[in-house]
């Protein structure tokens, strides 16, 4: 595919490419298998889990699912509710196959191990929640 070069005015004079491919600016279908330890006495002990990638929209979304404002400006913030929020849109399987409930009754080494591989609640306090634009 062919891109198209425009001169566009900027404090460092280059020239920007507008891409053609559309696709270059959705989020990816990708899922990505990991494997995790599940006994931390017995490293061999482990089970898989599939990632999806979540979209610009879904990580503004999970902003409602841990952190309520109420009219008189107090601010509550729900960690579980971000969890919850984030292991139903990006966990896509597992093996073991493990239901909703399951997952949300993961002891804690297994949690701590599965909760790493998701996006993280900082992630929604840097970029373009707090920049507003990359501009």
């Amino acid at each position: 595919m062919s891109q198209e070069k425009i001169a566009v005015e900027t404090p460092n004079e280059r020239t920007e490419t507008i891409v053609e491919d559309a696709s270059l600016l959705l989020a990816s279908n990708d899922v990505v298998e990991h494997t995790i330890s599940v006994n931390p006495d017995d490293k061999t002990q482990v089970m898989k889990v599939r990632v999806r990638n979540l979209s610009f929209l879904d990580m503004q979304n999970a902003i409602k699912s841990f952190v309520n404002i109420s009219t008189d400006g107090g601010v509550e913030i729900d960690i579980a509710g971000y969890w919850r929020y984030m292991m139903e849109k990006c966990i896509v399987s597992t093996d073991p196959t493990l239901g909703r409930g399951q997952l949300l009754s993961l002891n804690q080494y297994v949690g701590g191990q599965l909760t790493a591989l998701l996006p993280q609640p900082q992630d929604l306090m840097t970029g373009p929640l707090v920049d507003g634009s990359i501009e």
